[in-house]
């Protein structure tokens, strides 16, 4: 699982390790920092984990894990590409290269480089489940954030590509578009508020935010900041549904780009 330090990432790790998979997670935090806040807790709860401080855009760092997971564990079963960062709130007129390209390395270059590095050995064994991260912004523009767009609009392509070349191996790769959460909504309505030179009350929008979730059409659906409540979560929704796709329940979806943020789209 990539990016498990926070947010979908951790949650879908925590859910794995709950179903009795043997999970190892990586982050760019320190790998002490990644064992205090995700490894110890998986742990102590008698899941198997096996921490990691890697960088997925470099492709040197995430072989390495892929190795040192095989060895401890002894193969690769599934993978969860879950990292992503925002990247720039900006019109592109004032964007730099640098933003842009950083923005689609981390949400669209791993992805490359993480299923290059595990689908040798599913396809030695004929088995194997990628699970790509998109968003809803997948689907759809959005303002002001088009290094963050093009690259979510990206995974799907990969995912649907992917699935077309590695089906007659038994690998199925699938596309997870969750819902949102208040902190990062919050990020990002600030960084859009500024760059827009507009008033910004976080209190105000944080409060209606935590309320209910705006983009959803179901009702009584909340989006919990950074993690659960009891009428669910983006993270709690997304981590459910990678559990599926990794199950021989979903054996024959593959190609497909599922939505679990309460919204109506394809």
């Amino acid at each position: 699982v990539t990016g498990a330090g926070r947010g979908h990432a951790e949650a879908v790790a925590r859910r794995f390790a709950k179903e009795g998979a043997a999970v190892a997670i990586c982050d760019v935090i320190p790998v002490q920092e990644l064992e205090a806040k995700v490894g110890s807790d998986i742990r102590a709860a008698g899941g198997d984990v096996r921490c990691f401080e890697t960088d997925v855009s470099k492709e040197e760092s995430f072989n390495e894990m892929v190795a040192a997971t095989i060895e401890q564990f002894g193969t690769v079963d599934i993978l969860a590409n879950v990292v992503g960062i925002a990247g720039p709130t900006k019109d592109i007129w004032d964007m730099s290269l640098q933003e842009w390209r950083r923005t689609l390395e981390v949400n669209l270059d791993s992805l490359f480089i993480c299923s290059k590095a595990v689908l040798p050995e599913m396809i030695r064994k004929k088995y194997g489940r990628i699970i790509n991260f998109s968003s809803g912004t997948g689907k759809q523009p959005l303002s002001h954030r088009a290094p963050y767009a093009t690259s979510k609009m990206g995974v799907i392509g990969f995912t649907r590509t992917l699935a077309a070349d590695v089906g007659r191996y038994n690998i199925t790769v699938n596309a997870i578009c969750p819902g949102w959460h208040v902190e990062r909504s919050l990020e990002l309505a600030k960084g859009r508020a500024e760059y827009m030179n507009k008033p910004f009350d976080e209190e105000a929008l944080r409060q209606r935010y935590q309320r209910t979730n705006p983009k959803s059409v179901i009702a009584g659906r909340w989006c919990a900041d950074e993690g659960y409540s009891d009428k669910g979560s983006g993270s709690e929704d997304a981590a459910a549904l990678a559990v599926f796709l990794a199950s021989e329940d979903s054996a024959n979806m593959t190609g497909q780009d599922i939505n679990t943020g309460g919204t109506v789209m394809w």
